[in-house]
């Protein structure tokens, strides 16, 4: 697959404008990324043709550099790990490419993870090993992300090591969607669709990252759960329900599960109900700021979501959402290790992240973007 250099694509030459303002001449550019701590963004541009990885400061004026690892394709999430970034695409093209920030452009190596596997997430243990979370297939792959190159492929996955999930397959394949590792723990969230994308049963499976073995599968109460954050020893599990169609309503049989993964049998609650009064529609994601205060958005229809807070204790859902944060495209939410939420807001004219206090629910700082940001992650780099 073509990794372009991001000068000769003409679908972000905006992106490559933003990007030379950080070089030091233009014979001699600089790809590096200056990230301390930062922000890793994934931009999609708004007719859904390209798409780069962008950069920001979580702290002060919240500056930016943009325009990385750009290309011609628009199903990818960027996610980091050490003093490195990937870029995973999704869909039909299936593959993982890997990153250093001091070369933001020119992958170190790009690999594919199999014929329409499309791969959700990369969840690292260590830098010499991660797993691969494939949404189309049976199996997690165990990845050795450390090789040095493209000569490398044979040493890349390990084979033997792949986790199966067969049992867990609803029709579409196991549709791992994410993943969070806790001590010696991997848990990976299952949506559980069948072939018609209907929603059957959604798991949490808990693997030992030791032997890469499942040793327990959690049946959730929530259906189509897509998003989750770990806070303490509880994994808070958000989940969809199943979307309207032209023929039949939206069914509110998603919302967020507390599971307690402290004991050696995981253990969960519903915590909020999506048909409950103060929801009444689909939760998309979930972030949790302290052992009582936790985010929502809320869907009410294509473009137009809230973002709302409730006792990640009780469950009580505040009746109104934030101020300025209702009925706006928030394709996004993640809180920061500054504990500040991230509220990823697509629009055509002026594609954004806002940063939020979670002490405060007001506004800290605005990230300004070149395409709408369709998922964020934060690096923890030595540069």
């Amino acid at each position: 697959m073509e990794v372009r250099n991001i000068f000769k694509n003409g679908l972000v030459m905006s992106a490559a404008i933003w990007l030379a303002a950080c070089s030091s001449s233009s014979d001699n550019p600089d790809f590096s990324v200056d990230c301390n701590d930062c922000a890793v963004i994934t931009g999609v541009s708004a007719d859904y043709a390209s798409s780069t990885i962008d950069f920001a400061e979580t702290s002060m004026m919240f500056s930016s550099q943009g325009g990385f690892a750009a290309q011609d394709y628009s199903d990818m999430r960027a996610v980091t790990y050490g003093d490195h970034f990937y870029r995973i695409n999704r869909g039909s093209l299936s593959s993982i490419a890997k990153y250093s920030f001091a070369d933001g452009v020119n992958p170190i190596w790009e690999f594919s993870v199999g014929a329409d596997t499309n791969p959700y997430d990369v969840v690292f243990a260590s830098e010499t090993k991660a797993y691969v979370l494939l949404w189309e297939s049976n199996e997690i792959l165990v990845i050795d992300p450390s090789v040095a190159s493209n000569a490398d492929e044979a040493d890349f996955i390990d084979e033997a090591a792949s986790i199966d999930l067969t049992a867990y397959d609803e029709g579409l394949g196991a549709t791992a969607a994410a993943g969070i590792i806790d001590g010696s723990n991997l848990y990976v969230l299952l949506e559980g669709l069948d072939s018609t994308y209907a929603p059957q049963t959604s798991r949490l499976i808990k693997i030992d990252t030791s032997t890469d073995t499942v040793t327990q599968a959690l049946d959730l109460t929530v259906k189509n759960a897509g998003d989750m954050d770990l806070y303490g020893t509880n994994i808070y599990v958000a989940g969809k329900g199943r979307y309207a169609s032209m023929n039949r309503p939206v069914e509110l049989t998603g919302g967020i599960e507390k599971i307690d993964i402290s004991g050696m049998t995981m253990t969960s609650t519903l915590l909020v109900d999506d048909d409950d009064v103060n929801v009444g529609a689909q939760i998309m994601e979930v972030e949790i700021a302290s052992a009582s205060k936790g985010y929502l958005t809320r869907y009410n229809a294509w473009g137009d979501l809230d973002v709302i807070t409730f006792d990640a204790g009780t469950g009580l859902v505040s009746n109104a959402p934030l101020t300025d944060y209702s009925s706006i495209d928030a394709r996004t939410i993640e809180i920061d290790n500054a504990n500040q939420l991230w509220v990823g807001i697509a629009d055509f004219a002026a594609p954004r992240i806002d940063v939020v206090s979670t002490s405060t629910d007001l506004l800290e700082g605005t990230v300004n973007l070149l395409n709408n940001p369709a998922a964020i992650r934060f690096a923890d780099t030595t540069n």
